[in-house]
């Protein structure tokens, strides 16, 4: 397997996540569907508040391949 950089993270291979930049938190208005007052911060329901990239775990890489048969 090889490693690729994870085009998921904020800025591609920053190991961030995407929603929220890395913060963790968002404001109430960013948030899709949200019912929070404007200017209110909450947890990114995106990495849990971790502000990592869901997909490669903060990394910045993914595995890709698969094993040689």
């Amino acid at each position: 397997m090889s490693a690729q950089t994870c085009p998921s993270c904020d800025s591609p291979g920053d190991g961030t996540c995407s929603v929220c930049h890395g913060k963790g938190k968002v404001l109430g208005d960013e948030i899709a569907g949200a019912f929070e007052v404007f200017g209110q911060e909450s947890s990114c329901t995106a990495c849990g508040g971790s502000g990592e990239c869901q997909t490669c775990g903060g990394l910045g890489e993914i595995e890709v391949g698969g094993e040689a048969g």
